[in-house]
């Protein structure tokens, strides 16, 4: 996850401060209006997806602070090794899963995530699991104080 990701990257780079209104997670960095136009028509960027800060704010910490670097070679993960369940990067096809017949490009893996069936029932099945916690929660406490209440009589 980028340090400052409400301020333009490319413009923080150039000591101007401007807000950013898109994220790119593949250039991991805030685009403003300017940049964002930019970024689009860019040859070296065009394809890339870029989700609005509103609802990039939406998302969990755990998911913003996975990472998206090798550790080991400080290369972005191109590749998920179902074999391993493990991202890659070029390096570490070439250096540990030669062997890998299931190695599946992560952008195919994430594309359209949010709009897939299986991520709309996980969804749906914690909205209701959250529902049902605040029932059982608000079920115990009303028959603590009920047993509180014939406990003092």
């Amino acid at each position: 996850m980028a340090s400052n990701w409400n301020v333009c990257g490319v413009c923080d780079y150039r000591h101007i401060t401007k807000p950013s209104v898109v994220w790119c997670s593949e250039c991991d960095e805030g685009l403003c209006e300017e940049c964002k136009d930019h970024h689009s028509i860019s040859k070296g960027s065009r394809n890339h997806d870029t989700v609005s800060i509103t609802e990039y704010q939406k998302l969990p910490n755990k998911v913003l602070q996975l990472a998206r670097y090798c550790d080991r070679h400080n290369e972005k993960y191109v590749l998920f090794c179902r074999k391993h369940d493990c991202p890659c990067c070029k390096k570490c096809v070439v250096d540990s899963h030669m062997e890998c017949k299931e190695l599946t490009d992560i952008d195919d893996i994430t594309r359209n995530i949010k709009s897939s069936n299986a991520f709309v029932d996980i969804e749906q099945t914690l909205s209701e699991i959250a529902e049902n916690i605040k029932r059982l929660r608000f079920d115990r406490k009303t028959i603590w104080r009920h047993s509180e209440k014939e406990y003092r009589n």
